[in-house]
């Protein structure tokens, strides 16, 4: 371990006060339109309020409006309040603990 250590952690929650987010150590938390995202701790740009949702990174692109969730382009089904979306799995998409595949339709 570094002689820093946490403090990329720290500095990152530091950045992050006042907004209505939080850091955990499996990422970081934005609720919007009575939905959570949990999301990996990266560079990203996210919007989120009583409305909803909008979060963008590298690798993913992610919002709802508290009814319905896409990601990256594709529906990934409805939501309700107090679900909790996970992405902090590459390439999996959890609600409330479950995988979810995006719809066909």
């Amino acid at each position: 371990m570094n002689r820093f250590g946490s403090f990329p952690t720290l500095l990152v929650a530091a950045l992050l006060v006042g907004c209505n987010v939080s850091v955990d150590s499996g990422g970081q938390r934005f609720s919007g339109g009575g939905v959570t995202f949990i999301v990996p701790l990266q560079t990203s740009r996210v919007t989120n309020g009583p409305f909803g949702i909008d979060y963008k990174s590298e690798n993913l692109t992610a919002s709802t409006d508290g009814t319905a969730l896409l990601v990256n382009g594709k529906q990934y089904g409805s939501l309700t309040t107090g679900d909790i979306v996970d992405f902090t799995d590459p390439g999996i998409v959890k609600v409330n603990g479950a995988s979810r595949a995006a719809s066909t339709l």
